[in-house]
């Protein structure tokens, strides 16, 4: 995989060759990087509930996931490292979560007006992330010395694995995957299909993308990762087409229809006085939240919303002050 510098950003620092231009980035002495580099004293895990599906039809019962919460101290090296080193990098156009500039619009857009979607998930990813992958993606693909790669790979690891939690965690598993990724889209060009990821989120469009699929699977396994059988869906003809919690209409995005009834019922709820443990407060800025993603794919879609937010006198943000964070339906 070749990679270019943004030329908006004007930081040139890779690859890194010695310890001491790996201080002098990151403003911290090597014995600070090495004393952070323990991860057993500087991480903090806990689990976290995975939200609940909104009005489904079978009993949920909640699913834990592990937060690995790197300490205050590792997390600002790892956001310099993420700010100076990773950052100014031009990933590639197939890539969309976690790359500035790039949204869930523009990535659920990218397949208007197909008529065969395929979408597949990547099992477990960060936890099947190991240090061996995060060594490969600072030595062999952003070419750091060997002893700069490994002290980069302690600090960005966590138990030997890509940590949940920590700001280096999505761009270094893009890096990743773009890097193993070269047969797939040369296979989807050579078919006229379109190929996006959204982190672990894979999405294949075009008549032939089920002809994708089982090299997707075979790239993945020779890389130590895995499809989730459960998480492979093909949508054909009429059915509902869902990319990344947006609703593909026919010529333009709509918003997910399950993700707008969840939206009605918390106002409803409000209307009637009833809130969750977080508070008025609390469930009001979630609902805001929600609605900015709304609006995001399609404004039409959000005027009746805030209409009904107005209605319980909710002070409702200007278009830009809505925050449209990625909510998959």
């Amino acid at each position: 995989m070749t990679l270019q510098r943004n030329k908006r950003l004007p930081l040139d620092q890779l690859p890194l060759r010695s310890l001491r231009e790996l201080e002098h980035l990151l403003g911290a002495s090597r014995e600070a990087l090495l004393r952070l580099a323990e991860w057993e004293a500087n991480y903090s895990p806990f689990e976290q509930a995975k939200p609940l599906k909104p009005h489904a039809k079978k009993p949920q019962t909640k699913k834990l996931r592990k937060i690995d919460n790197p300490g205050v101290e590792l997390k600002k090296i790892q956001r310099r490292i993420l700010s100076r080193l990773l950052l100014p990098l031009n990933l590639p156009n197939f890539l969309f979560g976690a790359v500035p500039k790039r949204s869930v619009r523009e990535h659920a857009a990218a397949h208007l007006g197909a008529t065969t979607i395929v979408k597949m998930d990547i099992k477990s990813y960060y936890p099947n992330l190991t240090n061996e992958h995060v060594y490969k993606v600072w030595h062999e693909i952003l070419c750091c010395s060997a002893p700069v790669s490994k002290i980069l790979t302690k600090l960005t690891t966590c138990d030997f694995h890509l940590p949940q939690g920590a700001p280096t965690s999505p761009t270094l598993a893009n890096l990743f995957l773009a890097s193993i990724y070269g047969p797939i889209i040369q296979d989807c060009v050579a078919k006229d299909i379109v190929a996006t990821v959204w982190v672990d989120d894979l999405t294949f469009s075009g008549e032939r993308s089920r002809d994708v699929m089982e090299l997707v699977r075979q790239t993945l396994a020779c890389n130590g990762l895995r499809d989730s059988r459960k998480k492979r869906v093909i949508l054909t003809g009429k059915s509902s087409k869902l990319v990344t919690g947006a609703r593909l209409g026919r010529e333009e995005l709509r918003a997910c229809k399950l993700k707008v009834r969840e939206i009605r019922a918390g106002i409803h709820n409000l209307k009637r006085g009833k809130v969750t443990t977080r508070g008025r407060s609390k469930d009001v800025q979630s609902l805001l939240g929600k609605v900015g993603f709304v609006r995001s794919l399609c404004p039409s879609d959000a005027i009746p919303l805030e209409k009904q937010l107005r209605s319980i006198n909710v002070s409702i943000p200007s278009q830009a002050g809505l925050t449209s964070r990625s909510a998959k339906g």
